[in-house]
């Protein structure tokens, strides 16, 4: 039948649970960690102020996460290909790159974080909070570069435990320095800033010691770290940069997202914001899977075994319907247990949640698929159009709609983001198409000396 091409054997699902699962509970550390961090600043009330300046942040963190998903692919491949000298200048190419992000976004944000703060709320009593939490978090990034540059090696050789071990030391580390900066030393907001500061400093050290006490076979020093010439930057660039433009882009989509429902006043923001933190709580599967896809897929491109990539990506699609349905489970049956762990007196700001939580659900159902596709492009290099299946769409039909909406009078912030999951559906078809195709199936070990 038909649907037996979607259902694996035993051996592949033991194999995607040893790789999936570390990522999964990885993805889940981090949003625990973002959930617990909102509920304290909550506590102060400064969930808007907070929201607000990580909507500048994002700017940064979602070019960061494009350079990180390039350094990927190819260090998944190389370690299929066994090339491990190129594994050790891939991370020095990707900490390079990640490095001149972070010095470009600190500038713009010391210089013009005041006015990018105010584009997205035009709000002056929240501005001064908004602008404390930031200044500590920009800082934070330097290390976060570092971190992510091992995290990215460790996940290409399949040791998703290693990467498990980092996630969740930065959890419990974030969590006892937000408890101290809060409440024992009563920092308030400026004190959740300088907990992600102290944390990232930690993580990015603990990753440094270790790995230079542990030898990877990717670790070969400095000198073989950045010894990359022209003959390897350039097919890495041409492979990164469209990831990386589509991230950067997707990122300031989100935050245009965010632009139009704060036009709908401060109370409408505060249900985006709470309701993402719980989206971002039910999405850890959905980018913990697709780690792991990229990693599988991207070994076996590496290898040559072009056939079993192609066979085992549509037991990835099969397997992402059943993470689907999980979660849209969640959404509307377990949030509304989450929400109550929020500090929300006002009974019209808590219905707007509900019903807004019972919308993501649906969005993450539909995103479950289309991300699992998009990182099997990503895993073949098919980024090009990987950009205008994902930030091109949003620009197109998604961002549309909701300041179009705005203009028209929606004053309901859950009416007007369910208008807006129009964008997800067209999405899903085109790129099931693009996946379809086999266009992606490409060794890019061959592209490089």
């Amino acid at each position: 039948m038909e649907f037996r091409k979607y259902i694996g054997d035993q051996d592949f699902y033991k194999k995607v649970l040893r790789i999936a699962l570390p990522c999964a509970l990885s993805q889940l550390m981090l949003s625990c960690r973002s959930i617990l961090s909102s509920i304290m600043v909550s506590s102060i009330g400064m969930v808007t102020a907070v929201g607000n300046a990580v909507n500048v942040l994002n700017l940064h963190d979602y070019l960061l996460w494009g350079i990180e998903a390039g350094a990927a692919l190819f260090g998944a491949q190389f370690f299929g290909a066994k090339q491990y000298r190129n594994m050790a200048r891939t991370q020095g190419l990707f900490l390079m790159l990640s490095m001149l992000n972070a010095a470009v976004w600190i500038f713009v944000t010391f210089v013009f974080g005041d006015r990018l703060l105010l584009f997205y709320l035009n709000d002056t009593h929240i501005l001064p909070y908004s602008w404390t939490y930031l200044k500590y978090v920009m800082v934070s990034v330097i290390f976060m570069c570092f971190s992510l540059s091992f995290k990215c090696m460790y996940q290409a050789m399949h040791r998703t435990r290693v990467t498990f071990i980092m996630s969740l030391s930065y959890v419990v580390c974030n969590i006892i320095c937000n408890y101290l900066f809060i409440f024992v030393f009563k920092q308030g907001v400026a004190g959740a800033g300088m907990a992600i500061l102290a944390s990232e400093f930690i993580c990015a050290a603990g990753a440094v010691i270790y790995t230079v006490k542990t030898g990877p076979v990717f670790f070969l020093g400095l000198k073989e770290m950045f010894s990359f010439d022209l003959g390897f930057i350039k097919p890495f660039i041409q492979k990164i940069l469209p990831i990386a433009f589509n991230e950067m882009l997707f990122g300031f989509g989100q935050s245009l997202f965010n632009k139009a429902y704060g036009m709908l006043g401060s109370s409408s923001m505060e249900v985006i914001y709470i309701g993402s933190e719980i989206l971002s709580l039910a999405l850890f599967i959905v980018w913990g899977y697709g780690e792991a896809v990229s990693i599988l897929t991207g070994t076996l491109l590496g290898r040559g075994r072009i056939e079993e990539a192609k066979e085992e990506s549509r037991y990835h699609l099969g397997l992402s319907f059943l993470a689907g349905m999980l979660l849209w489970l969640f959404m509307v049956l377990l949030s509304p247990l989450v929400l109550h762990l929020y500090h929300i007196s006002d009974p019209v700001t808590y219905n707007a949640c509900k019903g807004l939580l019972a919308v993501y659900g649906f969005k993450a159902f539909l995103r479950v698929f289309t991300y699992v596709m998009f990182c099997t492009l990503k895993a073949g290099g098919d980024s090009r159009i990987y950009n205008l299946l994902d930030s091109g769409i949003m620009y197109a039909i998604g961002i549309p709609i909701a300041f179009g909406g705005v203009y028209l009078g929606i004053e309901n912030i859950v009416v007007l983001v369910l208008l807006c999951q129009i964008e997800q559906v067209v999405r899903f078809v085109l790129t099931l198409k693009r996946y379809n195709s086999y266009k992606w199936a490409n060794n890019l070990t061959r592209l490089v000396n």
